[in-house]
């Protein structure tokens, strides 16, 4: 038999009582574990029925999957109310102790139910839907899952990452799918002592026959005056498909680069979109190599 003496009080009394109960009446706790197992089993076959039936109805984002979760966690602490009275233990008063534990709980569990909180608002205000591509802070790919703590997005690297319902909730959130068409700036620069407008009319050929950017909006290519370069700016606009819109400016990029050689235009090595990116023409020298050669004079 165990000690109970010291797990006493209003709030430990009703489990005392209970545990006697169980060790008196070991056939009706074998019943009351019974009730649990079914409703468990129960809960799962209605939550998928819940889903799929509320899934051909709603638009509203994948609200079934928060539905047919409410749904389980209802069968299941019916189940567990059934099971209770089954070996007799007061319900108001086992409610009540409850209560009080649940202070106490709730500080233990705080992130996971702030996780849960989170993901239940997400569900419910669906900034994204399962199959999306989206930003995510500094995690971008495709939306795989909501889970009760995380949300699982499979990046364009193949990375499966599971970001915390709170980080998602509390992060900027880009949503590339939620629009049909995205635009793309390329920086290209060129040497004042060139031909300004002639590099200008390739950049606009290229983009006006290149697969995949779109006649409207019209692709432009604007034109800025830096200290060292004039800033070539092609701007056009592609389907929201972020792993095809890779493609895309890299097949740009490579004409335009093809084309000024062919042509004698000086450009600098460099493309940007935010971050540098570096970009050599062939037969570049390496910059890295001349400067441990200078180091080494």
């Amino acid at each position: 038999m165990i000690d109970f003496a010291a797990f006493s009080g209003s709030v430990g009394q009703p489990f005392v009582d209970l545990w006697n109960r169980i060790v008196k009446i070991g056939p009706e706790w074998l019943v009351a574990l019974a009730i649990i197992v079914v409703a468990w089993i129960l809960s799962r076959l209605i939550r998928k029925l819940v889903q799929k039936v509320v899934g051909r109805t709603s638009t509203e984002g994948h609200i079934d999957i928060l539905i047919a979760r409410g749904v389980e966690a209802v069968i299941i602490a019916i189940g567990v109310i059934l099971a209770l009275s089954e070996v007799g233990m007061s319900l108001s008063v086992a409610m009540a102790a409850l209560g009080l534990m649940s202070v106490g709980i709730g500080f233990a569990l705080k992130d996971i139910l702030g996780n849960l909180l989170a993901g239940v608002i997400l569900l419910v205000q669906h900034p994204f839907t399962i199959g999306d591509q989206v930003r995510v802070g500094e995690q971008e790919g495709t939306v795989e899952n909501v889970r009760v703590r995380d949300t699982q997005v499979l990046t364009y690297d193949g990375e499966r990452v599971f970001i915390p319902n709170q980080t998602v909730f509390n992060s900027p959130i880009i949503n590339y799918t939620s629009t049909p068409t995205l635009r793309n700036d390329i920086r290209i620069g060129i040497k004042y002592a060139e031909d300004i407008e002639k590099a200008r009319q390739i950049a606009v050929k290229i983009l006006s026959t290149s697969v995949g950017t779109k006649n409207q909006p019209r692709p432009v290519v604007l034109v800025e005056s830096e200290e060292e370069y004039v800033a070539l700016i092609l701007r056009f606009w592609v389907e929201s498909d972020r792993n095809r819109n890779l493609k895309i400016r890299s097949d740009i990029v490579e004409r335009l680069l093809e084309a000024f050689q062919a042509d004698d235009i000086d450009f600098l090595h460099e493309v940007r979109e935010g971050a540098n990116v570096q970009v050599k023409p062939p037969g570049a020298p390496d910059e890295t190599q001349e400067m441990e050669d200078f180091m080494q004079d």
